[in-house]
């Protein structure tokens, strides 16, 4: 009986470790997606391939460099001038995703030609881009922490811990990525007077979307906004489960974060942001949801941009 009540307890042990290990694998400060991407190199040269094979509606540009010389890139995608016409504001959406180099989902890389290919033409979709609408997809946010399938930049610093929050007296963008993007946002949408009207950070592996404040103890959310923000998170539980965890952060992660991308877009621009946490190891397998959930998404953003 004492060597049986001794192999329970080492059994319950390791269960226990092992739970508290996966813990800390996903609530914890370092991070893996489980799904490793090609070298980035190659994602360069096929994004680049983007505009001769969808001339008209899709633009690749170099918005900066890494600290180890690797190109930013930004697609943008909207329709020809002649087949939008343009308000006083027009709408603006942003995706990111590999701001943690390690948590690379095979979904941000995948978004740009299906924009390109099926969503502009799927009828939820067009008004957005028949609005004057521009749709920002940043595939790869940390190209040096992407390669080197790291967490942070090549400085090893966290980029979502680097963006200003002035309701947290945080000052960030201290690292060239954070600041190019920030620099590249604001000039755009100066340039083409549009309104940044939603963002989704690209992250894993808890498996929720989570929206402002993400910091704790933070100002509450004015009702209006926080309604947009919860119609917004039945739209993701309707393509991922009635039970797909929406909220704050440290309602949802059980910590607080300072310095996050979508508190700096909200809190600068009242875009609609959320940070979108995929499932460790198959979240590349559910592209159809994520298509489906931009379907509804886009379609709200066109509408309350109107208003």
């Amino acid at each position: 009986m004492k060597v049986i009540h001794q192999t329970i307890v080492a059994l319950a042990l390791c269960i226990g470790l092992h739970a508290i290990a996966n813990t800390q694998r996903v609530l914890g400060p370092e991070s893996d997606s489980g799904i490793k991407g090609p070298p980035y190199a190659d994602l360069v040269k096929y994004f680049s391939t983007l505009s001769e094979r969808y001339p008209g509606f899709v633009q690749v540009n170099n918005y900066g460099t890494t600290n180890r010389g690797r190109p930013l890139l930004v697609v943008r995608i909207a329709f020809p001038t002649q087949y939008r016409s343009f308000a006083q504001t027009n709408p603006a959406i942003l995706i990111s995703g590999s701001t943690h180099g390690d948590e690379y989902l095979n979904i941000e890389d995948r978004l740009p030609e299906w924009f390109l290919k099926e969503g502009i033409h799927d009828p939820s979709i067009q008004p957005f881009f028949k609005a004057g609408g521009m749709l920002y997809i940043v595939p790869i946010f940390n190209p040096d922490g992407y390669d080197a399938r790291q967490r942070g930049n090549a400085n090893g610093k966290d980029l979502n811990r680097d963006f200003t929050v002035k309701q947290a007296n945080f000052t960030g963008f201290k690292e060239v990525e954070t600041r190019a993007l920030r620099d590249l946002m604001a000039t755009q949408l100066s340039l083409y007077k549009q309104r940044l009207v939603m963002t989704m950070d690209y992250h894993c592996c808890i498996g929720a979307a989570l929206y402002p404040w993400s910091y704790d103890p933070s100002p509450s959310v004015p009702p209006a906004t926080l309604a947009r923000f919860k119609a917004a998170g039945q739209i993701i539980k309707g393509s991922f489960g009635a039970d797909f965890p929406v909220g704050r952060t440290p309602d949802i992660l059980g910590y607080s974060a300072i310095g996050t991308s979508k508190d700096f877009y909200y809190e600068t621009y009242g875009a609609i942001s959320f940070t979108y946490e995929g499932e460790y190891a198959v979240e590349k397998n559910k592209f159809p949801q994520h298509t489906q959930m931009w379907k509804g998404l886009i379609q709200a953003a066109t509408t309350g941009s109107q208003r």
